[in-house]
């Protein structure tokens, strides 16, 4: 099941699919590390549409509620 990246809770991991973004964001979202295949995890997530917190690439990425659920992914499964 593909679900936006802002439904991943912490913990969690998941293979990004798709960036639903405008060409420059995309672009911006794909330098950070969320590219297609890629792995990222929820590391902290704030209540409402606050900030969130992903590793990716052994980075840690802030990114606006806005921009992170532009991006698809599906679970992985532990």
């Amino acid at each position: 099941m593909v679900i936006p990246l802002t439904y991943i809770e912490p913990g969690v991991q998941a293979e990004v699919v798709w960036i639903a973004s405008s060409p420059s964001m995309a672009g911006r979202l794909d330098d950070l590390g969320f590219s297609p295949g890629e792995t990222v995890s929820c590391v902290l997530k704030k209540p409402g549409k606050g900030m969130r917190a992903y590793l990716v690439r052994g980075a840690v990425i802030a990114l606006r509620y806005e921009n992170a659920r532009e991006i698809f992914v599906q679970p992985v499964a532990d």
